[in-house]
């Protein structure tokens, strides 16, 4: 906690003073008040909150000084000087807040009844500045002085300065409002009085000139002119109402559209209207919360398994240093909890801010923010527990997880089961493919018979722990500017996501796909493409859009790619096929029913494998997190684990870093848990060099 966070408000704001007769202060008006103390503050606007409880915490305050023989009392200019007011107790007065009665010293009282001073600052305590709103509370070792009479108010509207549209002569306002009430009554000049004046002018120069008429004209002028004056003031205060009006309206307006915009993006629900009518009063009232609300972060609908197209939304005008502090914050709050449920929920509020905001245009200027600015961005966020590595280790990992489906894309042409669930090693999960179902006959008679189950069970053991463990000693950190980490990230994510791919392949066997294709690598072209697909075809293997992919060692893609037929196609009608990427990777081109994948680490298998043509269910891969070995001993963590989530494709990982004083190094790991499985035979096709068993790819 900062010191400042321990110091009193003094707050100068222009409270109308009670006449000393009633022996009684305004001390706190009602209601919640964005304030800019002039001491006491945090550098921003402060919100407080004004209530009957305020009274009471007040007053305890009194009787605790009280109690250790600390008289209260109010100064001048807040000096510690001379009493101006001795209060003897603070009480709530509805409608109006809280009320100091008590005392007037003899110079107290002469001060205000000969309006040498016009306005009170309040002193107290609240128990965080940094709430919204904060709460007054009573600071046991608080100092005497309680508050002054002054003349510099900080700001010119009073503390209970009003929302958009709200009335001046409010029961919020009494004081105001007897104001506005006086102000009536002094502006008696109307426009019947001022002709009334005129026509008597006129009166007087029809009679007979002398000295006596002169003198009674001049100072008729004279009342002309001041009603004349009073007039267009009044004018121009009717206008300055208008115009201050329009403002009020178009803050309204300016309120109401923040607030549509945060229900659009989630972070206000729909039907929470008391929640929406709340945003839209202080934002009028204060445009700066606008600000605010913008950093609360939506429910962004998670994808899994399948990206939908214009699905999400990029925010190319936000500030960086803002959208960097919620990352700090859900960062710093999966490093504190050893709720697994509460990680989860956690990495993924993290992956949809990280979704939507490093998309697009707007990748390169979040990716560009200068690392020396991150830590004011976590202070930002009012984060103060997070350190710069801990928020770097989980952007890092987080754009790692991206590279996991552009570097292999085949990770997510297969049916997958990516949870974020804990899980025991060599646990068995079940994971479900799809199949087709049988199409039936309405009866009039029996009505419709149950097609054959959609679904069929593949048992996956998860017994592949893997991870990947970087670190560096502190000589080699002092000796180097450069963020090492970062540099290493896309190895540690290639290494990790090749070992999930290869143990993924290695299902590919005679074993488990007993049909196959045996086609001479120099002599394959699109036909063997296509025969590919029509054994599949034949076999009922759904063509759906996005369903089949062909795995080609690279020997074999390259003569694809060199077909005449597919280059012929490309250069006069979608060229694209060969110049660009698909699915965001180079390696990979649709061809005919296919997306056909460069799989430089597809194995022989013993069985001359050069290919393998399918549909999603002929393999399947399960991914877990494994069980957080931190929380067996809570305490004894010196360091940090999250959970962080590809938004895309649903994996997660889990980050754990640390440092090691004796070693004098820092450690950051990446690991998961997974298992594969061969899912049905007959949707899947061996592309063979030769027949039999061998490892060939002639």
């Amino acid at each position: 906690m900062n010191d400042d966070d321990t110091q009193p408000i003094e707050c100068r704001a222009a409270v109308e003073i009670s006449a000393t007769s009633r022996n009684e202060v305004l001390f706190l008006p009602i209601g919640v008040h964005a304030i800019t103390p002039v001491a006491g503050g945090i550098g921003r606007p402060i919100k407080v909150k004004v209530d009957a409880s305020t009274a009471d915490a007040i007053e305890a305050q009194r009787k605790i000084m009280a109690g250790k023989g600390k008289r209260p009392y109010f100064d001048f200019d807040h000096e510690d000087g001379a009493a101006s007011f001795w209060p003897e107790g603070f009480a709530w007065r509805s409608g109006e807040g809280v009320i100091a009665k008590g005392e007037w010293t003899a110079r107290g009282r002469k001060a205000v009844e000969g309006k040498d001073y016009r306005a009170f600052s309040p002193v107290f305590h609240v128990d965080n500045k940094r709430s919204d709103p904060a709460k007054v509370i009573c600071m046991e070792h608080a100092a005497p002085n309680m508050g002054g009479l002054v003349n510099n108010p900080a700001f010119n509207l009073p503390l209970w300065a009003k929302n958009a549209g709200e009335s001046a002569t409010s029961t919020n306002n009494p004081a105001a409002a007897r104001l506005q009430e006086t102000n009536k009554e002094e502006n008696k000049m109307t426009t019947e009085e001022l002709a009334a004046l005129r026509a008597k002018d006129q009166e007087l120069e029809r009679d007979e000139q002398d000295e006596s008429t002169a003198t009674k004209r001049a100072a008729l002028h004279s009342e002309i002119r001041a009603g004349e004056l009073e007039m267009e003031l009044s004018e121009i205060k009717a206008s300055n109402e208008a115009l201050q009006g329009k403002v009020r309206k178009r803050q309204l307006d300016d309120a109401r559209l923040a607030v549509r915009e945060a229900v659009k993006r989630g972070a206000i629900a729909a039907r929470d209207l008391p929640k929406q009518k709340m945003w839209e009063t202080r934002i009028a009232a204060d445009p700066r919360d606008k600000e605010i609300l913008d950093s609360i972060p939506g429910n962004m609908p998670q994808l899994s398994g399948a990206i939908i197209a214009g699905g999400r939304v990029t925010i190319s005008d936000d500030d960086p240093s803002r959208i960097f502090g919620e990352l700090a914050r859900v960062s710093s709050l999966s490093c504190k909890t050893s709720q697994p449920e509460q990680r989860r929920t956690l990495s993924r509020e993290f992956a949809a801010i990280y979704s939507r905001e490093f998309k697009g245009s707007n990748k390169e200027r979040m990716l560009s923010f200068p690392v020396s600015e991150f830590e004011t961005a976590i202070m930002g966020a009012d984060v103060t527990d997070t350190n710069l590595k801990t928020l770097s280790g989980s952007l890092v990992t987080q754009r790692t997880l991206e590279l996991l489906k552009f570097t292999f894309p085949s990770l997510t042409m297969f049916t997958t089961d990516f949870s974020d669930t804990a899980a025991q090693f060599n646990q068995t999960v079940i994971t479900r493919t799809v199949t087709i179902p049988n199409v039936t006959d309405y009866n009039t008679t029996t009505g419709w018979a149950d097609s054959t189950a959609a679904n069929v069970d593949v048992p996956v053991t998860i017994n592949k722990h893997k991870g990947v463990n970087i670190t560096f000693n502190e000589q080699i950190l002092a000796s180097t500017v450069r963020r090492l980490f970062d540099e290493f990230a896309p190895a540690a994510a290639y290494a990790l996501s090749k070992q999930m791919v290869d143990d993924l392949y290695a299902n590919i066997t005679d074993a488990n796909f007993t049909n196959n294709s045996v086609t001479a690598t120099s002599s394959f072209a699109r036909t063997s493409v296509i025969d590919i697909g029509t054994q599949l075809t034949l076999r009922g293997v759904p063509l759906a859009l996005g369903q089949r992919t062909l795995l080609l060692y690279p020997t074999v893609f390259s003569k694809l790619v060199a077909d005449t037929a597919l280059i012929t196609f490309a250069a006069y009608q979608k060229p694209e096929l060969i110049t660009a990427p698909q699915n965001g990777a180079s390696l990979v081109i649709p061809v005919d029913t296919f997306q056909v994948v460069n799989a430089p680490n597809l194995p022989t298998n013993n069985g001359n494998v050069t290919g393998f043509g399918c549909s999603k269910s002929a393999l399947i891969i399960a991914t877990r997190l494994p069980n957080d070995y931190t929380s067996a001993n809570p305490g004894a963590n010196y360091g940090s684990v999250q959970v962080m989530t590809e938004p895309d494709i649903g994996i997660s990982v889990m980050l754990t870093q640390y440092v090691n004083h004796q070693l004098a190094a820092a450690t950051s790991r990446v690991s998961l848990m997974y298992g594969t499985a061969a899912g049905q035979g007959n949707a899947g096709q061996l592309l063979k060099a030769a027949a039999g068993s061998g490892s060939s790819r002639a």
